[in-house]
């Protein structure tokens, strides 16, 4: 990593602690998954976590314009070395979709990911709609989170 004070390895130890400690609490409740709701809750948690590794990717982009996919693509291979089950082959592809639906529109607007978490719950419109923005806004304070937290 090229012209930073920080070596890749400490950028990704820093995130393997903030992806670790990502429990999502307020998601889930939007989401209306409660702790008894294991299938689901598995499930969702998998989105979850694979939408952070999508928004950790894009604070990557804003942080270390040159290094991002270097860094991010030493993140993969060190995390499928590390967790070579088929759920984190799982997580890693999620991630990967979720990456591309954040190309669209980055950092700027979150709603495309929420609407796609909302879709999960089966909403008329309006409830639909109302769900997305309160879940983009709670996308948005968690990629602040990871912004902030990047090094």
């Amino acid at each position: 990593m090229t012209s930073s004070p920080y070596s890749t390895e400490e950028v990704l130890d820093n995130f393997d602690a903030l992806l670790r400690d990502a429990v999502f609490p307020k998601e889930l409740h939007l989401l209306g998954v409660g702790r008894f709701s294991f299938l689901r809750r598995r499930q969702m948690l998998l989105e979850l976590r694979a939408l952070y590794i999508g928004l950790w990717r894009l604070a990557l982009m804003r942080s270390f314009p040159t290094a991002y996919q270097e860094i991010f693509d030493a993140f993969l291979a060190r995390y499928a070395k590390r967790h070579p089950d088929k759920d984190s082959a799982r997580l890693l592809a999620r991630a990967l979709e979720y990456i591309d639906m954040l190309q669209h529109r980055g950092d700027k607007d979150f709603m495309e990911v929420s609407r796609h978490l909302a879709s999960f719950l089966q909403l008329n419109e309006d409830a639909g709609q109302a769900l997305a923005l309160r879940l983009a806004l709670a996308l948005r304070s968690s990629y602040t989170f990871i912004f902030d937290r990047l090094i």
